[in-house]
């Protein structure tokens, strides 16, 4: 049995396809004489003669002919094996990065998470959470792949899509004049110091702060934050109110009993959406942002 190098079978089918050993090398990007070495070698371990060559063309000899199907198809099962090891190597050792910004207490988000880990064991998660400043959880840094967030913010290059949607409501102090109502509108709270992110994005800070109600008025700042319990925090002593989504009243809110959560009517509901960079799609990203709009999907209990 005559032990063939893949290099020499790669050079006899590019001739074979090309008919041209100018167009042959450039295919395999080696020197022309270098492509005739090759395939002098392989007609001397086989002691037969595969090309007929004149100045002029180049042809399959019969026994050329007989050759070449299983050529291409011992050098197809080859490179189909090595991609294959090639694939498993990648999924052992894959990773995919999920950010979270203000929404890891939300259901559909611990259950995406475990439900992606149980269908895909070989991927390592790392999941990481970003400040109320960073709204695209990493997106627009590029330290994420997909990512759970809240918009509206500047979503350039980012697509999203909504797995939630919940109802705003206004946090206050027990002492707060309003606190005692059963819901409250827009207008009632415009006047109100406000907690205010710094460094935010304007289109979140404008959604979150009810800037379509204020007309000319100013956003009267109470104080700094960027995180929902810093928020929760500063209107507990007295600095500020805020406005905050169902899921972050009910994870965060039972920690400060001197504060009243009253529903917001008359302004647009909160969203949670799973988002990924629109430039950066992975299978990885496809696989996960399936998997979170299937939760999202199913009856509540």
């Amino acid at each position: 049995m005559v032990d063939l190098d893949t290099r020499l079978l790669r050079a006899f089918v590019a001739v074979a396809e090309e008919l041209n050993f100018t167009r042959a090398s450039e295919r395999l990007f080696i020197a022309q004489q270098a492509l005739s070495s090759q395939i002098q070698q392989l007609e001397g371990r086989l002691a037969v003669k595969l090309f007929d060559r004149t100045t002029r063309r180049v042809s399959l000899t019969e026994a050329g002919e007989l050759l070449l199907p299983f050529a291409i198809a011992t050098l197809g099962a080859l490179d189909g094996g090595l991609a294959a090891l090639e694939s498993a190597r990648r999924a052992k050792h894959a990773v995919l990065r999920v950010g979270l910004s203000g929404t890891a207490m939300v259901p559909v988000v611990s259950e995406t998470l475990r439900l992606f880990t149980e269908r895909h064991p070989g991927v390592e998660l790392k999941v990481s959470n970003t400040g109320l400043s960073q709204p695209s959880a990493g997106l627009k840094e590029g330290t994420v792949e997909v990512a759970f967030v809240r918009p509206p913010f500047t979503d350039d290059g980012i697509s999203m899509v909504t797995v939630l949607t919940e109802e705003r409501l206004a946090v206050l102090s027990k002492n707060h004049p309003l606190a005692s109502r059963d819901h409250v509108r827009p207008e009632d709270l415009v006047d109100e110091p406000w907690i205010w992110v710094e460094g935010a994005d304007p289109k979140a800070r404008a959604f979150w702060s009810l800037a379509d109600f204020r007309g000319e008025k100013p956003l009267r700042g109470g104080t700094p934050i960027n995180s929902f319990e810093e928020a929760f925090g500063a209107v507990a002593a007295g600095l500020a109110i805020t406005c905050q989504a169902e899921s972050a009243v009910r994870a965060v809110g039972s920690g400060f009993p001197q504060l009243r959560f009253v529903p917001l009517r008359g302004a647009p509901p909160a969203r949670v959406a799973v988002a990924w960079c629109t430039a950066r799609e992975s299978d990885l990203a496809r696989a996960f942002v399936q998997i979170a709009l299937e939760v999202s999907r199913r009856p509540a209990d």
